[in-house]
């Protein structure tokens, strides 16, 4: 395959790799971008867009990123805590008073965030009403929690996304992805999108999912994992221009690579100018919530306000305090403050993980290896 793009020549073992990627048949179409200072250092793409290989992947396809876009949506509501909107340790009952009742009243915008509120699920089941964000808000803001609040994590999957929104909605006037737009997006010139414009539907990947079968599990379900697993087949809905121009932060997000490691490369630059947040703020939004096995991924997990962190030194490279969120089918997007760079990768062609995938695993593990000078 004819790799595209750009490739400063220390990490041409990348390229390398990211083609073989593609000639061993683990891809359909994809893009990888390390980006530092808002510039890419490496920006590659191949492959397809389309299922029958029928239409070329370009450096701006865009593709479903599904939680990888809460990284981004966590990017977002720590703008708003800069700008005075929000309080981490502020209870959500004070900015969206409804939600306040049946045991929530204690819950912190922090603990939101860093999934420990306990409702993980919604009852819902047609995918129209997960496109009414005051639908979900609704329904969420009347829930009981699964577990007392504060005292485990368990992955909102889903929900997630209902949740920020309204709390941005109430604090803003302004749908979170509307808000990400004209604040960081627009300004910055990133490409992604959480509610895609219609103009921009020409260039979006068509998303191949998984056999059923191999989304099946032989273990039992607690109960946070039967709230989270209910709700419509959402893998028919991803390619639908409904699903792209509604507004879900949690799994909706249409993005390509360069687009968000150039995002997470202005969040821990060291350049002022450039710079889309401050320190004390990235401090402050990747500190520790909680770290526990977490009650639906059943892993030990460690959140920041909406980051998972990268505390076992293997989903996003070997520094500790990097920073991101991994999506459904494989792609994922980190800042690392350490190197000061933004690492992403995007693809069409998913694997069933709601977790790390091996490719980006071996695009990021070579990375730093030719960062550090082992090649």
């Amino acid at each position: 395959m004819n790799v595209k793009g750009t490739c400063e020549d220390k990490f041409l073992k990348v390229k390398e790799l990211f083609d073989e990627l593609h000639n061993t048949d683990r891809e359909i179409g994809s893009s990888f971008a390390v980006y530092k200072d808002g510039e890419p250092i490496i920006d590659i793409w191949g492959g397809f867009s389309s299922k029958e290989k029928t239409k070329e992947w370009e450096q701006n396809t865009l593709a479903n990123v599904w939680s990888t876009t809460k990284g981004v949506a966590a990017i977002t509501l720590a703008h708003a805590y800069e700008n005075d909107l929000i309080d981490y340790d502020e209870k959500v009952c004070a900015y969206w008073p409804e939600f306040g009742c049946n045991g929530k009243e204690e819950i912190t915008v922090g603990m939101l965030l860093s999934h420990q509120a306990g409702i993980c699920g919604s009852m819902a089941t047609k995918a129209e009403d997960y496109y009414d964000q005051k639908i979900m808000a609704n329904e969420l803001a009347l829930m009981k929690p699964l577990w007392e609040p504060g005292t485990a994590s368990g992955y909102h999957s889903m929900t997630y996304g209902w949740l920020t929104s309204e709390l941005m909605l109430r604090v803003s006037g302004k749908s979170l992805g509307n808000y990400f737009r004209s604040e960081i997006g627009d300004p910055n010139n990133i490409d992604f999108y959480i509610g895609l414009p219609v103009v921009e539907e020409y260039r979006v990947a068509e998303m191949v999912p998984f056999a059923k079968e191999s989304n099946e599990s032989n273990n039992r379900p607690n109960e946070a994992q039967i709230a989270t697993g209910r709700g419509p087949n959402l893998l028919k809905h991803q390619n639908t221009r409904a699903w792209r121009s509604a507004e879900i932060p949690s799994a909706n997000g249409q993005g390509c690579a360069s687009g968000i490691a150039k995002l997470y490369s202005l969040v821990v630059t060291d350049e002022e100018s450039k710079k889309i947040l401050k320190d004390s703020t990235i401090e402050t939004m990747t500190k520790e919530r909680i770290t526990n096995r977490d009650l639906v991924l059943d892993v030990v997990t460690r959140w920041g306000s909406g980051f998972i962190m990268n505390m076992h030194k293997v989903i996003y490279g070997p520094e500790e305090s990097s920073f991101g969120h991994s999506g459904w089918g494989g792609s994922c997007g980190f800042g690392d403050p350490i190197n000061k760079i933004g690492i992403s990768y995007v693809m069409n062609n998913m694997k069933n993980n709601f977790a790390a995938d091996g490719r980006s695993l071996e695009l990021i593990n070579e990375t730093y290896r030719c960062l550090k000078g082992e090649n």
